[in-house]
C-alpha cells in the first residue's frame, strides 16, 4: 500500500518495497518547492533497515526491502521558518516490538504536549518524554534530548535555541515554537521508532502544527 504524506496540500511520497531511496527524498523535497516554500537549513534525513536508528543524514541510496523499516525527517521552510516532523514507517509488517514502540512514542510525544506551558520549565518536557520511556524499559533506547526552539533559522541547520534536555530551567513562552522528537534507537534489535512534529506555544498549551496524525503506518 502506497504512503501518502501531504506536506503543504501536496502529496509528498509514495512508499512500499522495493521504492528508492532518491526518489522518495526528491518527491520529500519537491513538495516543499511545490508548496511554495524555501530550502531547509538541515538536510532531510532518510535511512532505511539499520540506518533508520541513524537518525542523521548520509550519502548512498538503496531500495526498500518488502520487509523494512523507514525513518524520515523533513522540514517546511518559508522565510527561513521551519516546521519539522520525523517519523519511522514500516514497510510489511509490523512486529511485536515495533508496534510497542510506536505506541510508548506516541505517549511520551503526547506527555510531552501536556508539559508545555508558558512560564514552565523545559526540563518539565524532557521529564515528561523520559519517563514513558523509562517505565516502558526503553531507557537505554532515548535520546538525552527530546526536541528543540525552531525560528528563523539560517545554515548550516535548523537547530534552535533553547533545547529539550534534563532539568533545563529555561521557561517556555507563548508563541514559540518547538519540534518534539520522540527518538528511540534500540541496538539491541537493530529497529527504531521515532515519532515527532512542531508545536507552537499558546496560553492553553501545546498547539499542533501538523495536520498528519501520529498514527503507525504499515505500508
Amino acid at each position: 500500500m502506497p504512503f501518502g504524506w501531504r506536506f503543504g496540500g501536496a502529496p509528498l511520497i509514495s512508499t512500499k518495497g522495493g521504492a528508492f531511496e532518491g526518489n522518495i527524498l526528491a518527491d520529500m523535497q519537491g513538495a516543499v518547492f511545490r508548496g511554495g516554500g524555501d530550502y531547509a537549513r538541515n538536510e532531510f534525513i532518510i535511512g532505511s533497515d539499520k540506518r533508520a536508528l541513524l537518525c542523521r543524514y548520509a550519502s548512498g541510496r538503496r531500495n526498500l526491502d518488502v520487509q523494512d523499516q523507514l525513518t524520515l525527517e523533513c522540514s517546511g521552510a518559508y522565510a527561513r521558518y521551519h516546521a519539522a516532523m520525523m517519523q519511522t514507517l514500516i514497510i510489511g509488517k509490523a512486529c511485536k516490538k515495533h508496534r510497542k514502540m510506536h505506541e510508548v512514542a506516541r505517549e511520551a510525544l503526547e506527555a510531552s504536549e501536556a508539559a508545555i506551558m508558558p512560564g514552565e520549565p523545559m526540563g518539565d518536557v524532557f521529564a515528561a518524554h523520559a519517563k514513558e520511556f523509562d517505565k516502558a524499559g526503553l531507557s537505554h533506547a532515548r535520546l538525552n534530548a527530546c526536541g528543540y526552539a525552531m525560528g528563523a533559522i539560517y545554515n548550516p541547520i535548523w537547530v534552535n535555541f533553547p533545547m529539550f534536555y534534563e532539568n533545563n530551567p529555561k521557561l517556555m513562552r507563548e508563541r514559540q515554537v518547538f519540534f518534539l522528537h520522540m527518538i528511540l534507537m534500540d541496538n539491541d534489535t537493530d529497529l527504531a521508532m521515532c515519532l515527532g512534529h512542531s508545536v507552537e506555544v499558546s496560553a492553553q498549551g501545546a498547539k499542533r502544527l501538523s495536520r498528519h496524525s501520529p498514527e503507525l503506518f504499515e505500508l
